[in-house]
């Protein structure tokens, strides 16, 4: 099958666009998660004889803002050149999207770094970094919390929806 019909065109009417921005929040999730990883021991290292916590997450922070702008950047320029390799292939970009929208583990993967991003940024937020009520530092909190988002997407087993045979019972 190599044509779309109608129906699968009303279902993802812009399956470029969709699989753009997918791999613009993946390139961020990625992002953050290695700047985390990487920036976190070098900075208690560095900081080691006086250890602060505000000025050590706010350069963490920093970090996950390059990192993250990094991984946008460079998991577009991936897709664009995997998809130049298929001829920009308009059915396998709608499967592809099709595919991705409805992943049961997609969306929960997302959820979990939402909601993640959503309280490391008001704690962020409060907590200040580099300032107290600053959007910079609802940023630096929303990227840092990411890869926590993530552990615990894979930490909690997602809930089983019941089979058939157990529902007749």
């Amino acid at each position: 099958m190599t044509d779309l019909d109608d129906e699968q065109r009303v279902l993802i009417p812009n399956p470029l666009r969709e699989l753009t921005l997918h791999c613009i929040y993946k390139g961020i999730q990625l992002g953050s998660t290695i700047a985390v990883l990487a920036a976190t021991p070098y900075q208690l290292y560095k900081s080691r004889k006086t250890l602060s916590f505000r000025p050590i997450i706010s350069r963490i922070g920093t970090a996950t803002i390059y990192g993250a702008a990094t991984g946008a950047v460079l998991s577009v320029a991936m897709m664009h050149a995997i998809l130049y390799k298929q001829q920009y292939n308009e059915y396998k970009i709608w499967d592809r999207s099709y595919r991705l929208r409805y992943s049961e583990s997609q969306n929960r993967v997302d959820r979990f770094t939402l909601s993640s991003s959503i309280v490391g940024g008001l704690a962020g937020l409060i907590i200040g970094l580099p300032s107290k009520l600053s959007p910079i530092s609802a940023c630096k909190g929303a990227l840092i919390s990411i890869p926590f988002g993530i552990l615990a997407h894979l930490a909690i087993k997602p809930v089983q929806k019941p089979s058939v045979k157990t529902i007749e019972k």
